[in-house]
Protein backbone atom coordinates (compact mmCIF):
# COMPACT_ATOMS: atom_id res chain seq x y z
CA UNK A 1 0.00 0.00 0.00
CA UNK A 2 1.54 3.33 -1.26
CA UNK A 3 1.87 6.39 0.91
CA UNK A 4 -1.05 8.05 -1.16
CA UNK A 5 -3.80 5.25 -0.14
CA UNK A 6 -2.45 5.37 3.65
CA UNK A 7 -2.84 8.87 4.10
CA UNK A 8 -6.19 8.41 2.47
CA UNK A 9 -7.27 5.98 5.11
CA UNK A 10 -5.62 8.34 7.75
CA UNK A 11 -8.15 11.46 6.59
CA UNK A 12 -11.17 8.83 6.26
CA UNK A 13 -10.81 7.23 9.84
CA UNK A 14 -9.89 11.36 10.78
CA UNK A 15 -13.47 12.22 9.58
CA UNK A 16 -15.21 9.23 10.93
CA UNK A 17 -13.80 9.41 14.32
CA UNK A 18 -14.51 13.56 14.49
CA UNK A 19 -18.12 12.71 13.93
CA UNK A 20 -18.50 10.09 16.02
CA UNK A 21 -16.61 11.93 18.90
CA UNK A 22 -18.62 15.41 18.21
CA UNK A 23 -20.77 16.23 21.24
CA UNK A 24 -24.23 16.16 19.33
CA UNK A 25 -23.79 13.02 17.76
CA UNK A 26 -22.24 10.95 20.88
CA UNK A 27 -25.17 11.92 22.29
CA UNK A 28 -27.77 10.76 19.53
CA UNK A 29 -25.98 7.77 19.32
CA UNK A 30 -26.90 6.32 22.79
CA UNK A 31 -30.29 8.21 22.40
CA UNK A 32 -30.83 5.63 19.22
CA UNK A 33 -29.93 2.83 21.39
CA UNK A 34 -32.03 3.05 24.13
CA UNK A 35 -34.98 3.41 22.21
CA UNK A 36 -34.56 0.57 20.11
CA UNK A 37 -33.15 -1.91 22.88
CA UNK A 38 -36.28 -0.01 25.11
CA UNK A 39 -39.03 -0.02 21.69
CA UNK A 40 -37.70 -4.44 21.22
CA UNK A 41 -38.39 -5.26 24.72
CA UNK A 42 -41.83 -3.12 25.06
CA UNK A 43 -43.65 -2.13 22.15
CA UNK A 44 -45.56 0.84 23.70
CA UNK A 45 -42.65 2.87 24.26
CA UNK A 46 -41.36 3.82 20.53
CA UNK A 47 -45.26 4.86 19.62
CA UNK A 48 -45.37 8.50 18.92
CA UNK A 49 -47.60 8.89 21.99
CA UNK A 50 -45.90 7.82 24.63
CA UNK A 51 -42.38 9.19 23.01
CA UNK A 52 -44.41 13.02 22.55
CA UNK A 53 -45.01 12.44 26.56
CA UNK A 54 -41.06 11.89 27.15
CA UNK A 55 -40.60 15.44 24.74
CA UNK A 56 -42.85 17.46 26.84
CA UNK A 57 -41.47 16.27 30.07
CA UNK A 58 -38.18 17.37 29.09
CA UNK A 59 -38.78 21.42 28.81
CA UNK A 60 -39.26 21.74 32.78
CA UNK A 61 -35.57 21.10 33.11
CA UNK A 62 -34.47 21.79 30.03
CA UNK A 63 -35.42 25.36 30.08
CA UNK A 64 -32.79 25.05 33.35
CA UNK A 65 -30.50 23.44 31.69
CA UNK A 66 -29.82 25.98 29.35
CA UNK A 67 -29.08 28.62 32.27
CA UNK A 68 -26.85 26.14 33.64
CA UNK A 69 -25.12 25.59 30.17
CA UNK A 70 -24.66 29.23 30.08
CA UNK A 71 -22.80 29.13 33.56
CA UNK A 72 -20.58 26.40 33.08
CA UNK A 73 -19.58 27.66 29.84
CA UNK A 74 -18.20 30.44 31.36
CA UNK A 75 -16.37 28.30 33.96
CA UNK A 76 -18.82 28.62 36.50
CA UNK A 77 -21.89 26.80 38.15
CA UNK A 78 -25.87 27.35 39.70
CA UNK A 79 -26.79 25.20 42.29
CA UNK A 80 -29.94 27.31 42.42
CA UNK A 81 -31.50 26.78 39.54
CA UNK A 82 -34.49 24.36 40.69
CA UNK A 83 -35.68 26.48 43.69
CA UNK A 84 -34.84 29.96 41.45
CA UNK A 85 -37.17 28.75 38.97
CA UNK A 86 -39.36 27.41 41.82
CA UNK A 87 -39.49 31.01 43.91
CA UNK A 88 -40.12 32.71 40.15
CA UNK A 89 -42.95 30.56 39.23
CA UNK A 90 -44.35 31.47 42.72
CA UNK A 91 -44.05 35.45 42.27
CA UNK A 92 -45.67 35.15 39.18
CA UNK A 93 -49.00 33.71 40.85
CA UNK A 94 -48.92 35.79 43.27
CA UNK A 95 -48.49 38.68 41.18
CA UNK A 96 -51.57 37.07 39.65
CA UNK A 97 -54.03 36.28 42.39
CA UNK A 98 -52.53 38.61 45.11
CA UNK A 99 -51.45 41.83 42.89
CA UNK A 100 -54.40 41.40 40.52
CA UNK A 101 -52.01 41.83 37.37
CA UNK A 102 -52.29 40.39 33.67
CA UNK A 103 -50.44 37.42 31.91
CA UNK A 104 -47.45 39.62 30.73
CA UNK A 105 -47.22 41.48 33.77
CA UNK A 106 -47.45 38.52 35.43
CA UNK A 107 -44.54 37.23 32.99
CA UNK A 108 -42.51 39.93 33.58
CA UNK A 109 -42.68 39.47 37.46
CA UNK A 110 -41.33 36.05 37.22
CA UNK A 111 -38.45 36.29 34.98
CA UNK A 112 -37.19 39.60 36.87
CA UNK A 113 -37.11 37.68 39.86
CA UNK A 114 -35.07 34.74 38.22
CA UNK A 115 -32.64 37.26 36.60
CA UNK A 116 -32.39 39.19 39.99
CA UNK A 117 -31.33 36.07 41.60
CA UNK A 118 -28.73 35.50 39.06
CA UNK A 119 -27.69 39.13 39.24
CA UNK A 120 -27.01 38.36 43.12
CA UNK A 121 -24.82 34.98 42.26
CA UNK A 122 -23.22 36.95 39.76
CA UNK A 123 -22.10 39.84 41.43
CA UNK A 124 -21.38 37.34 45.17
CA UNK A 125 -19.47 35.47 42.44
CA UNK A 126 -17.38 37.69 40.69
CA UNK A 127 -16.83 41.72 42.74
CA UNK A 128 -17.27 39.49 46.03
CA UNK A 129 -14.90 36.56 45.25
CA UNK A 130 -16.61 33.90 46.51
CA UNK A 131 -17.03 30.64 44.75
CA UNK A 132 -20.07 30.39 42.54
CA UNK A 133 -20.56 26.62 44.52
CA UNK A 134 -21.05 28.00 47.85
CA UNK A 135 -23.25 31.37 46.64
CA UNK A 136 -25.75 29.49 44.18
CA UNK A 137 -26.01 26.76 47.35
CA UNK A 138 -26.91 29.76 49.95
CA UNK A 139 -29.41 31.48 46.87
CA UNK A 140 -30.83 28.19 46.39
CA UNK A 141 -31.84 27.30 50.67
CA UNK A 142 -33.04 31.56 50.52
CA UNK A 143 -35.10 30.96 47.33
CA UNK A 144 -36.50 27.64 49.10
CA UNK A 145 -37.17 29.65 51.98
CA UNK A 146 -38.71 32.48 50.74
CA UNK A 147 -41.03 30.48 48.27
CA UNK A 148 -42.61 28.39 51.33
CA UNK A 149 -42.84 31.23 53.61
CA UNK A 150 -44.86 33.37 50.85
CA UNK A 151 -46.85 29.95 49.98
CA UNK A 152 -47.13 28.63 53.53
CA UNK A 153 -46.84 25.48 51.86
CA UNK A 154 -50.39 26.03 49.75
CA UNK A 155 -50.46 26.26 45.91
CA UNK A 156 -51.09 29.63 44.65
CA UNK A 157 -53.52 29.28 41.60
CA UNK A 158 -53.25 30.93 38.02
CA UNK A 159 -56.49 30.33 36.80
CA UNK A 160 -57.44 34.23 36.37
CA UNK A 161 -54.78 34.32 33.58
CA UNK A 162 -56.91 32.26 31.45
CA UNK A 163 -53.77 30.50 30.12
CA UNK A 164 -55.74 27.02 30.11
CA UNK A 165 -56.42 27.08 26.66
CA UNK A 166 -53.18 27.21 25.41
CA UNK A 167 -51.02 25.38 27.87
CA UNK A 168 -53.81 22.11 26.81
CA UNK A 169 -53.54 22.50 23.51
CA UNK A 170 -51.53 19.63 21.41
CA UNK A 171 -50.42 20.49 18.15
CA UNK A 172 -48.72 17.62 16.90
CA UNK A 173 -49.41 15.85 19.93
CA UNK A 174 -46.67 18.22 22.14
CA UNK A 175 -47.60 21.27 24.01
CA UNK A 176 -46.69 24.85 22.25
CA UNK A 177 -44.72 25.44 25.71
CA UNK A 178 -42.55 22.39 23.47
CA UNK A 179 -42.48 24.57 20.66
CA UNK A 180 -41.37 27.89 22.53
CA UNK A 181 -38.35 25.53 24.39
CA UNK A 182 -37.18 24.55 20.95
CA UNK A 183 -37.24 28.26 19.79
CA UNK A 184 -35.48 29.40 23.09
CA UNK A 185 -32.63 26.50 22.14
CA UNK A 186 -31.75 27.66 18.92
CA UNK A 187 -31.64 30.83 19.61
CA UNK A 188 -28.89 30.29 22.78
CA UNK A 189 -27.44 28.00 20.36
CA UNK A 190 -27.26 30.65 17.77
CA UNK A 191 -26.00 32.74 20.68
CA UNK A 192 -23.14 31.21 21.67
CA UNK A 193 -22.02 29.98 18.16
CA UNK A 194 -22.41 33.22 16.30
CA UNK A 195 -22.53 36.36 18.43
CA UNK A 196 -19.52 38.23 20.06
CA UNK A 197 -21.39 37.84 23.43
CA UNK A 198 -21.06 33.91 22.92
CA UNK A 199 -17.15 34.36 21.60
CA UNK A 200 -16.23 36.38 24.63
CA UNK A 201 -18.58 33.62 27.06
CA UNK A 202 -16.16 30.83 25.65
CA UNK A 203 -12.85 32.98 25.94
CA UNK A 204 -13.65 33.63 29.67
CA UNK A 205 -14.59 30.46 30.39
CA UNK A 206 -11.83 28.56 28.63
CA UNK A 207 -8.98 31.15 29.61
CA UNK A 208 -9.99 33.70 31.65
CA UNK A 209 -6.20 35.00 31.62
CA UNK A 210 -6.05 35.08 28.17
CA UNK A 211 -9.58 36.79 27.44
CA UNK A 212 -8.63 39.92 30.00
CA UNK A 213 -5.40 40.43 27.60
CA UNK A 214 -7.47 40.25 24.89
CA UNK A 215 -9.70 43.21 26.28
CA UNK A 216 -12.31 41.08 27.23
CA UNK A 217 -14.43 42.24 30.81
CA UNK A 218 -14.08 38.71 32.11
CA UNK A 219 -16.40 40.12 35.48
CA UNK A 220 -19.11 41.47 32.95
CA UNK A 221 -19.29 38.63 31.15
CA UNK A 222 -19.53 36.26 33.72
CA UNK A 223 -22.39 38.57 35.84
CA UNK A 224 -24.63 37.92 32.52
CA UNK A 225 -23.76 34.50 31.83
CA UNK A 226 -25.20 34.00 35.52
CA UNK A 227 -28.09 36.73 35.07
CA UNK A 228 -29.26 34.55 31.62
CA UNK A 229 -28.91 31.29 34.21
CA UNK A 230 -31.29 33.07 36.85
CA UNK A 231 -33.47 34.10 33.67
CA UNK A 232 -33.87 30.58 32.42
CA UNK A 233 -33.92 29.17 35.35
CA UNK A 234 -37.41 31.10 35.87
CA UNK A 235 -38.74 29.88 32.39
CA UNK A 236 -38.40 26.56 33.62
CA UNK A 237 -40.56 27.74 36.45
CA UNK A 238 -43.11 29.34 34.79
CA UNK A 239 -43.24 26.42 32.23
CA UNK A 240 -44.40 24.79 35.65
CA UNK A 241 -47.06 26.91 37.28
CA UNK A 242 -48.27 27.53 33.58
CA UNK A 243 -48.64 23.53 32.81
CA UNK A 244 -49.67 22.77 36.28
CA UNK A 245 -52.42 26.02 36.66
CA UNK A 246 -50.82 27.11 40.16
CA UNK A 247 -47.64 27.86 41.96
CA UNK A 248 -46.22 25.22 44.56
CA UNK A 249 -43.29 25.95 46.96
CA UNK A 250 -41.97 21.92 46.48
CA UNK A 251 -41.48 22.38 42.84
CA UNK A 252 -37.67 22.76 41.33
CA UNK A 253 -35.98 20.88 43.98
CA UNK A 254 -33.11 18.28 42.91
CA UNK A 255 -33.43 19.75 39.31
CA UNK A 256 -29.81 21.48 40.13
CA UNK A 257 -28.25 18.19 39.35
CA UNK A 258 -30.34 17.12 36.75
CA UNK A 259 -29.43 20.02 34.73
CA UNK A 260 -25.90 19.46 35.52
CA UNK A 261 -26.25 16.32 34.35
CA UNK A 262 -27.86 17.29 30.86
CA UNK A 263 -25.36 19.81 30.39
CA UNK A 264 -22.35 17.29 31.00
CA UNK A 265 -23.96 14.60 28.88
CA UNK A 266 -24.62 17.47 26.40
CA UNK A 267 -20.66 17.81 25.93
CA UNK A 268 -20.71 21.80 27.71
CA UNK A 269 -17.44 23.07 29.38
CA UNK A 270 -15.78 25.24 30.45
CA UNK A 271 -15.00 27.43 27.56
CA UNK A 272 -16.88 24.99 24.89
CA UNK A 273 -19.71 23.39 24.07
CA UNK A 274 -23.02 23.80 22.49
CA UNK A 275 -26.85 24.24 23.02
CA UNK A 276 -28.13 21.73 20.82
CA UNK A 277 -25.77 18.86 22.97
CA UNK A 278 -27.51 19.99 25.63
CA UNK A 279 -30.80 19.95 23.79
CA UNK A 280 -30.14 16.88 23.51
CA UNK A 281 -28.54 15.57 26.79
CA UNK A 282 -31.79 16.36 28.17
CA UNK A 283 -34.00 14.10 25.80
CA UNK A 284 -31.19 11.74 26.74
CA UNK A 285 -31.75 12.01 30.54
CA UNK A 286 -35.42 11.69 30.09
CA UNK A 287 -35.22 8.73 27.65
CA UNK A 288 -32.93 6.88 29.70
CA UNK A 289 -35.86 8.24 32.77
CA UNK A 290 -38.56 7.02 30.96
CA UNK A 291 -36.92 3.65 29.32
CA UNK A 292 -36.62 2.29 33.42
CA UNK A 293 -39.25 3.07 34.12
CA UNK A 294 -41.30 1.55 31.57
CA UNK A 295 -39.31 -1.64 32.15
CA UNK A 296 -39.79 -1.97 35.97
CA UNK A 297 -36.64 -1.45 36.99
CA UNK A 298 -35.84 -0.94 40.40
CA UNK A 299 -35.48 2.68 41.38
CA UNK A 300 -32.03 2.76 43.72
CA UNK A 301 -30.57 0.95 40.21
CA UNK A 302 -32.27 3.51 38.17
CA UNK A 303 -30.06 6.10 39.87
CA UNK A 304 -27.01 4.01 39.66
CA UNK A 305 -27.60 3.63 35.76
CA UNK A 306 -28.28 7.66 36.00
CA UNK A 307 -24.97 8.18 37.56
CA UNK A 308 -23.02 5.30 35.20
CA UNK A 309 -24.21 7.51 32.44
CA UNK A 310 -23.12 10.72 33.70
CA UNK A 311 -19.47 9.03 34.22
CA UNK A 312 -19.34 7.60 30.48
CA UNK A 313 -20.21 10.89 29.05
CA UNK A 314 -17.19 12.63 30.80
CA UNK A 315 -14.91 10.07 29.83
CA UNK A 316 -16.36 10.53 25.88
CA UNK A 317 -15.97 14.22 26.49
CA UNK A 318 -12.63 13.70 27.88
CA UNK A 319 -11.38 11.63 24.89
CA UNK A 320 -12.97 13.79 22.76
CA UNK A 321 -10.96 16.58 23.37
CA UNK A 322 -7.59 14.86 23.80
CA UNK A 323 -8.17 13.41 20.05
CA UNK A 324 -8.58 17.14 19.02
CA UNK A 325 -5.05 18.21 20.78
CA UNK A 326 -3.68 15.45 19.13
CA UNK A 327 -4.94 16.36 15.90
CA UNK A 328 -4.15 20.14 16.55
CA UNK A 329 -0.62 18.64 17.34
CA UNK A 330 -0.15 17.35 14.04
Amino acid sequence: MDRADKRGQRTRGDWIARILLTPEVGVLIPIVILCVVTSSINKNFFTWKYFSSILMGSIFIGAASLGQAFASIAGEIDLSVGMNGCLSGVMMAVACERWGLGLIPCLLVGLGMGAFVGFINGFATCKLKLSSWITTLATQFICQGVAVTITQGVPISIRPLGTSPFTRARPLGLTWLFFIFIALLLICDQVVRRTKFGYKLRACGGNPNAAVMAGINVERIKIIAMVLAGLFAAVGGIFDVLNSVSANSDVGSGREFRTIICVNIGGIAAGSGSMLGVGLGVILFHVLWYALRILNVDTNLQLVLIGLILVLAVLLDIQRKRYEARRIAR
